[in-house]
Protein backbone atom coordinates (compact mmCIF):
# COMPACT_ATOMS: atom_id res chain seq x y z
CA UNK A 1 0.00 0.00 0.00
CA UNK A 2 2.87 2.35 0.84
CA UNK A 3 4.46 1.77 -2.60
CA UNK A 4 1.13 2.46 -4.33
CA UNK A 5 0.68 5.70 -2.39
CA UNK A 6 4.21 6.84 -3.23
CA UNK A 7 3.71 5.91 -6.89
CA UNK A 8 0.47 7.90 -7.10
CA UNK A 9 2.07 10.87 -5.35
CA UNK A 10 5.03 10.79 -7.76
CA UNK A 11 2.76 10.49 -10.82
CA UNK A 12 0.58 13.42 -9.72
CA UNK A 13 3.69 15.52 -9.02
CA UNK A 14 5.03 14.81 -12.51
CA UNK A 15 1.68 15.76 -14.09
CA UNK A 16 1.43 19.01 -12.11
CA UNK A 17 5.06 19.90 -12.84
CA UNK A 18 4.57 19.24 -16.56
CA UNK A 19 1.41 21.33 -16.76
CA UNK A 20 2.92 24.20 -14.80
CA UNK A 21 6.08 24.38 -16.91
CA UNK A 22 4.39 25.79 -20.05
CA UNK A 23 5.81 29.25 -20.63
CA UNK A 24 3.85 32.16 -22.07
CA UNK A 25 4.59 32.87 -25.74
CA UNK A 26 7.00 35.72 -26.51
CA UNK A 27 4.31 37.60 -28.43
CA UNK A 28 0.56 37.64 -29.01
CA UNK A 29 0.61 38.93 -32.58
CA UNK A 30 -1.83 37.38 -35.00
CA UNK A 31 -5.41 36.29 -35.45
CA UNK A 32 -7.18 34.72 -32.49
CA UNK A 33 -10.58 33.02 -32.40
CA UNK A 34 -12.31 34.53 -29.38
CA UNK A 35 -15.43 33.55 -27.45
CA UNK A 36 -16.56 36.32 -25.10
CA UNK A 37 -19.72 35.73 -23.07
CA UNK A 38 -20.82 33.12 -25.64
CA UNK A 39 -20.23 35.46 -28.61
CA UNK A 40 -17.73 34.15 -31.16
CA UNK A 41 -15.54 36.50 -33.15
CA UNK A 42 -12.02 37.56 -34.02
CA UNK A 43 -9.29 39.18 -31.96
CA UNK A 44 -6.56 40.56 -34.20
CA UNK A 45 -3.39 41.83 -32.54
CA UNK A 46 -1.37 43.59 -35.22
CA UNK A 47 1.18 45.47 -33.11
CA UNK A 48 3.30 44.55 -30.08
CA UNK A 49 6.14 46.77 -28.90
CA UNK A 50 9.57 45.16 -29.10
CA UNK A 51 10.86 46.15 -25.65
CA UNK A 52 9.65 46.50 -22.08
CA UNK A 53 8.58 44.23 -19.28
CA UNK A 54 5.01 44.73 -20.44
CA UNK A 55 4.64 45.69 -24.08
CA UNK A 56 2.03 47.87 -25.70
CA UNK A 57 -0.39 46.07 -28.04
CA UNK A 58 -2.97 47.32 -30.53
CA UNK A 59 -5.44 45.69 -32.86
CA UNK A 60 -9.16 44.94 -32.98
CA UNK A 61 -11.76 42.70 -31.38
CA UNK A 62 -15.19 42.13 -32.91
CA UNK A 63 -14.24 44.88 -35.38
CA UNK A 64 -13.56 47.50 -32.67
CA UNK A 65 -10.10 48.91 -31.91
CA UNK A 66 -8.17 47.72 -28.87
CA UNK A 67 -5.24 49.17 -26.98
CA UNK A 68 -3.41 47.62 -24.05
CA UNK A 69 -0.38 45.61 -22.97
CA UNK A 70 1.06 42.10 -22.87
CA UNK A 71 3.73 40.91 -20.40
CA UNK A 72 5.70 38.04 -22.03
CA UNK A 73 7.39 36.98 -18.77
CA UNK A 74 4.11 36.38 -16.94
CA UNK A 75 1.59 35.92 -19.76
CA UNK A 76 -0.61 38.71 -18.42
CA UNK A 77 -2.67 40.60 -21.01
CA UNK A 78 -4.94 43.60 -20.67
CA UNK A 79 -6.66 45.73 -23.29
CA UNK A 80 -9.48 48.20 -23.71
CA UNK A 81 -12.15 47.78 -26.38
CA UNK A 82 -13.01 51.14 -27.93
CA UNK A 83 -15.76 52.58 -30.09
CA UNK A 84 -14.37 53.07 -33.61
CA UNK A 85 -16.46 56.22 -34.17
CA UNK A 86 -15.45 58.24 -31.09
CA UNK A 87 -12.65 56.26 -29.36
CA UNK A 88 -14.71 55.88 -26.16
CA UNK A 89 -13.77 52.84 -24.06
CA UNK A 90 -16.70 50.53 -23.36
CA UNK A 91 -15.06 47.24 -22.28
CA UNK A 92 -11.94 46.25 -20.34
CA UNK A 93 -10.40 42.80 -20.94
CA UNK A 94 -7.89 41.10 -18.60
CA UNK A 95 -6.48 37.60 -18.81
CA UNK A 96 -3.53 35.29 -19.15
CA UNK A 97 -1.85 33.72 -22.18
CA UNK A 98 -0.20 30.31 -22.30
CA UNK A 99 1.50 28.20 -24.94
CA UNK A 100 1.30 24.40 -24.86
CA UNK A 101 3.77 24.09 -27.80
CA UNK A 102 0.87 23.48 -30.21
CA UNK A 103 -1.72 26.18 -29.55
CA UNK A 104 -1.54 29.59 -27.90
CA UNK A 105 -4.47 30.03 -25.52
CA UNK A 106 -5.88 33.02 -23.69
CA UNK A 107 -8.54 33.22 -21.00
CA UNK A 108 -9.88 35.70 -18.52
CA UNK A 109 -12.67 38.18 -17.93
CA UNK A 110 -13.98 41.34 -19.50
CA UNK A 111 -16.02 44.08 -17.93
CA UNK A 112 -18.75 45.95 -19.78
CA UNK A 113 -19.03 49.41 -18.26
CA UNK A 114 -21.46 51.23 -20.55
CA UNK A 115 -24.60 50.19 -22.43
CA UNK A 116 -22.54 50.24 -25.65
CA UNK A 117 -20.51 47.34 -24.22
CA UNK A 118 -23.54 45.22 -23.40
CA UNK A 119 -25.28 44.73 -20.09
CA UNK A 120 -22.92 46.17 -17.45
CA UNK A 121 -21.09 43.43 -15.56
CA UNK A 122 -18.20 40.99 -15.71
CA UNK A 123 -18.05 38.11 -18.19
CA UNK A 124 -15.65 35.31 -19.15
CA UNK A 125 -13.70 34.95 -22.38
CA UNK A 126 -11.36 32.48 -24.04
CA UNK A 127 -9.31 32.65 -27.21
CA UNK A 128 -7.01 30.41 -29.23
CA UNK A 129 -4.48 30.98 -31.99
Amino acid sequence: MKKLTLSLLFASTVLVTTAASAAPPPNVLGNWSVLGNQTAGALVINFQAAVGICRRITGAIYGNPIEGFYCPATGRIHFLRKNAANNDTFQSWTGNVGDDAAIDRMGGTFMASTPAGGVPGEYNFQAAK
